[in-house]
C-alpha cells in the first residue's frame, strides 16, 4: 500500500483536508509522493473510531437481538394463529 504525507495526499486528490480527519503515524516513514521521510496517513478517522469501539457496538447489537428476537417470534406466531 502506498504511504503519503498529508500534503501530498491533498495535492494528489486536489482537496484541503486537515489532520483531524486522518490518523497520522507517530514515526517517520517514507512518503512516496515527495520522496521524504515524514509522518504519513494511516487511515481515515471514521474507520478508526468504528474499529476502536467495536466491542461497545457488539454489545448493543447483541442486546438488540436478545430483546427484539423474542418479540419478532411472538408477532410471527400471533399473525400465523389469526389465519
Amino acid at each position: 500500500m502506498a504511504d503519503f504525507c498529508l500534503d501530498c495526499w491533498n495535492r494528489i486528490n486536489e482537496t484541503s483536508e486537515s489532520e483531524k480527519e486522518y490518523i497520522i503515524s507517530k514515526d517517520l516513514s517514507f512518503c512516496e509522493g515527495c520522496g521524504e521521510f515524514k509522518k504519513v496517513i494511516i487511515c481515515k478517522r471514521k474507520a478508526y473510531n468504528a474499529y476502536r469501539f467495536r466491542y461497545v457496538i457488539f454489545i448493543f447489537k447483541f442486546l438488540c437481538v436478545i430483546v427484539f428476537f423474542p418479540y419478532v417470534v411472538y408477532r410471527y406466531y400471533r399473525i400465523r394463529k389469526q389465519r
